[in-house]
């Protein structure tokens, strides 16, 4: 939509596999496509299954946290601080 995305983070959606952050609008018109269609829901980016399993997106998440991409270290801070793991965060 080329609309900037809100600060507030509610109003977005973070994907681990390429961790890229889409509004909600464009999320939902993307999930209603592919359900549309019958289709298995995948990132708009770069088109990873949405939920292939826990161990895979951990695996994701943590491949570009090492490749030191920035939003994947917000996410997994977020994560940590979540947790109770005020130091790792």
């Amino acid at each position: 939509c080329c609309l900037p995305l809100s600060l507030d983070t509610k109003k977005s959606v973070s994907y681990l596999c390429c961790s890229k952050v889409i509004c909600n609008g464009c999320n939902f018109a993307n999930v209603l496509r592919e359900y549309k269609q019958k289709l298995n829901i995948r990132c708009p980016f770069c088109r990873h299954l949405y939920r292939e399993s826990e161990e895979e997106n951990e695996r994701r998440r943590k491949e570009r946290f090492e490749a030191n991409d920035p939003i994947a270290v917000r996410e997994m801070g977020k994560t940590h601080y979540g947790d109770g793991d005020y130091e790792r965060a």
